[in-house]
């Protein structure tokens, strides 16, 4: 898959499938587009092209707040993401508040019409433009707008999946995306409680803007140089130790090398428990053998 800046200049002239939409997570309900691109581009001897932005739109239109950064896949996720559903060209363009004045037929002829456009595939409620165009602006191509994918009896989407994570339902924002919520980031020291406790971890700090879920612990697999381990996982703040920075812990079972440093990814499968403040360290490491318990046989 080649990543494009949009640049008038550097398109490819092939006949191509084009996909809109901006794709936080590319989910079930996204990956409906890319299953009729797919067959389209089979028919037409066609590539399949994505023009989406690296940032959402929310950042042009509301006051700035730190989450506005945050999504649900990392950078190089979201990218294999789109060439795991086939996506041969990605062109980005950046979200600015002058791009959000062009109306829908601004958009066609500054970024559409450049492309060699054998169809477009665009979801149930893609809108585009100041005007916020339909499909039927897009008239002069053969264009498909795929219904709405549902789970449970409501729409499938960003913005419930999102809501999921925060709720620590990884269960759930599990089953929407298809695959499991992951973050990625880099070992580092922390204070080293675990160990003498007999349960030590590795503390990682995102280096991505990702939504954590919600406190408590979590069954997970954690990726170390690409052998994917079982663990569980502690989001908070240490209570028990009196903690007040919160932090994402993982305690990898059967593991014992020290990887400060590395880049790691953890892959969230289930809610355990939420946190608890325990009244001493018993306590608590009774607790945690019944959380390993689960885990394993998870």
């Amino acid at each position: 898959m080649k990543v494009i800046k949009f640049k008038e200049e550097d398109l490819d002239s092939a006949p191509t499938i084009l996909v809109l939409g901006y794709f936080d997570g590319l989910h079930r309900g996204h990956q409906a587009l890319f299953d009729k691109a797919r067959d389209l581009a089979a028919e037409k001897n066609a590539s399949i092209s994505v023009l989406t932005f690296p940032e959402s739109p929310v950042l042009v239109f509301k006051k700035f707040n730190e989450d506005l950064f945050k999504h649900l896949t990392s950078p190089d996720k979201r990218l294999a993401l789109f060439e795991e559903n086939g996506v041969d060209f990605l062109y980005l363009t950046d979200f600015t508040s002058h791009f959000a004045k062009l109306t829908s037929h601004d958009f066609i002829q500054k970024y559409v019409s450049h492309l060699n456009i054998a169809a477009i595939v665009v979801g149930f409620d893609y809108r585009f433009g100041s005007d916020h165009g339909e499909l039927s602006q897009l008239s002069e191509y053969e264009s498909y707008q795929i219904a709405q994918v549902s789970d449970a009896g409501e729409k499938i989407s960003s913005t419930r999946i999102r809501q999921a994570v925060l709720d620590g339902d990884v269960s759930l924002a599990n089953r929407l995306l298809g695959y499991d919520y992951e973050v990625s980031g880099i070992v580092v020291h922390g204070e080293a409680r675990g160990r003498t406790i007999g349960y030590p971890t590795a503390n990682i700090e995102s280096k991505h803007y990702q939504y954590l879920p919600a406190i408590g612990v979590y069954v997970v697999d954690i990726e170390v140089s690409g052998v994917r381990y079982r663990g569980m996982a502690s989001i908070g703040y240490n209570d028990t130790f009196g903690g007040k920075n919160k932090t994402l812990e993982v305690n990898i079972f059967d593991f014992h090398d020290e990887i400060y440093g590395e880049s790691v990814t953890v892959y969230f499968l289930k809610l355990i428990r939420g946190m608890i403040k325990f009244d001493g360290v018993d306590a608590l490491i009774t607790q945690m053998n019944s959380d390993e318990k689960l885990s394993r046989e998870f």
